[in-house]
């Protein structure tokens, strides 16, 4: 590649060839094509494998990292590769509208020191081996959500942020967590860096009904300690975000003293 891409766009993928297929067609549809995919598997598959044969392009980027621990360590290792100017996260089993890329392109007051972040839509269907079938789907706008809510929970989901690529090589996802290190990546950011709102939509959350890995540790119960871990990770001295850690913290079935968190 001769020319600096606008955008790398990150995906991580783990045996979901049907899902990535679906993913890889939505950024391949782009009508801006100034964009690289950089592609990371943390497992080597023939399915996987014959999925990134058929859509990648020659100055795209497939790296297979079997030894990874889950999406953490395969954005990490994704935005190490990124040779674009901002970059994009997407998991495998999410997509893009096709105009997306074009409108961030357009859209006014859109920043170059700060993490930009968008709408998106959230699709919820049942998936089988041979098809996936659309329950419902809603339009999720941003705007009106405080960003310090971030400090307590999160509401933006990783595909709807876009960054300077100075800014995402200099933060790393952590692969410690069991869940949400989507969620501790964005409060390690807002701490660190303006966040911007762009009022148009793009991105599509397709949420597999019943099954996730964040549904997985609530019914574990390992979500109220993976909570608990990010609070003393990132410890606000504010008594009303301290207030709102520990309710939050009560819902899901762990009661602490507020001056512990």
């Amino acid at each position: 590649m001769t020319k600096t891409p606008l955008f790398s766009i990150v995906i991580t993928t783990h045996r979901r060839p049907q899902t990535l297929t679906r993913a890889l067609a939505s950024v391949l549809a782009q009508t801006f094509t100034d964009f690289e995919i950089v592609l990371v598997a943390d497992e080597g598959s023939l399915e996987t494998k014959e999925t990134a044969a058929r859509f990648l392009r020659e100055d795209d980027i497939f790296l297979v990292l079997p030894h990874t621990k889950g999406p953490a360590e395969t954005r990490n290792a994704g935005v190490h590769h990124a040779r674009g100017n901002y970059v994009l996260y997407l998991d495998d089993d999410d997509s893009y509208r096709e105009n997306f890329l074009a409108d961030l392109t357009n859209v006014p007051g859109f920043r170059n020191d700060a993490i930009n972040y968008v709408n998106y839509t959230q699709l919820k269907e049942i998936r089988t081996p041979h098809d996936m079938q659309t329950i419902s789907s809603t339009e999720m706008p941003l705007g009106t959500t405080e960003i310090s809510t971030l400090l307590v929970s999160n509401f933006i989901p990783n595909n709807a942020i876009i960054l300077p690529a100075s800014m995402a090589k200099q933060n790393r996802f952590d692969a410690n967590l069991d869940s949400h290190e989507d969620w501790e990546y964005l409060l390690s950011l807002v701490l660190k860096h303006d966040f911007n709102f762009l009022d148009i939509s793009g991105p599509v959350v397709h949420i597999n009904a019943g099954e996730s890995r964040n549904n997985d540790a609530k019914t574990s119960g390992s979500i109220a300690l993976d909570f608990l871990s990010i609070y003393r990770k990132w410890p606000i001295p504010d008594d009303d975000v301290k207030a709102r850690r520990k309710d939050m913290l009560r819902q899901l079935g762990l009661d602490l003293p507020q001056e512990l968190l």
